[in-house]
């Protein structure tokens, strides 16, 4: 393997780390907010809620879906703030550092001008995409497998398609700012 293929895969897999540590992080913070909220749903609104994304989308969803004590989100942020930092610990090596990983994801977080594909799709289908990527290096999974993996799941119907061109030209770019930024934040370090 060529010198440039060699930092290609080092650069992918940093991608993928980074977005399945940013994706845990921003559903610790995600929690935390509700933890932290005065406002808490009634069960009328939860079933208003539940309700229209039942007409909307094919998954079933019910009112207690949309309820939760301050106590539940706060219980819930601390076991994802675990996850998130063994998660930072197993993908601790030479190009993942956990302290430029925990900048970068503060960084990311509170950035309202960049990282505008990123950030939506994060928990949706970039985490996917991550975990596909890793296990097909890893050879845990096959080609066709893999493969499988780069589809996007309509909401409204459920029907899964591969993913076009622009999504994948969509997904490439988000991963380069995510590395630019990673290694942005470690130069600054120095």
């Amino acid at each position: 393997m060529s010198l440039r293929h060699q930092l290609r895969s080092l650069d992918i897999t940093l991608a993928c780390k980074l977005t399945l540590t940013y994706g845990k992080y921003h559903l610790m913070k995600l929690h935390r907010q509700l933890a932290m909220s005065e406002e808490q749903t009634s069960f009328q609104q939860a079933e208003i809620t539940a309700d229209m994304m039942n007409k909307i989308t094919v998954f079933h969803s019910s009112p207690t879906d949309f309820l939760h004590t301050q106590e539940q989100s706060a219980d819930e942020s601390i076991d994802v703030y675990k996850e998130y930092k063994q998660l930072v610990a197993e993908f601790s090596d030479e190009h993942f550092e956990p302290s430029i990983a925990d900048q970068f994801c503060k960084t990311v977080y509170e950035d309202e001008e960049h990282f505008i594909f990123f950030k939506p799709f994060c928990n949706l289908y970039f985490s996917v995409y991550a975990d596909a990527l890793l296990w097909y290096q890893q050879g845990k999974i096959e080609y066709d497998e893999f493969c499988m993996h780069f589809q996007e799941l309509s909401w409204m119907d459920g029907h899964r398609t591969p993913l076009d061109g622009k999504r994948l030209k969509m997904y490439i770019m988000s991963m380069r700012e995510v590395v630019e930024a990673y290694h942005r934040i470690k130069a600054e370090k120095i």
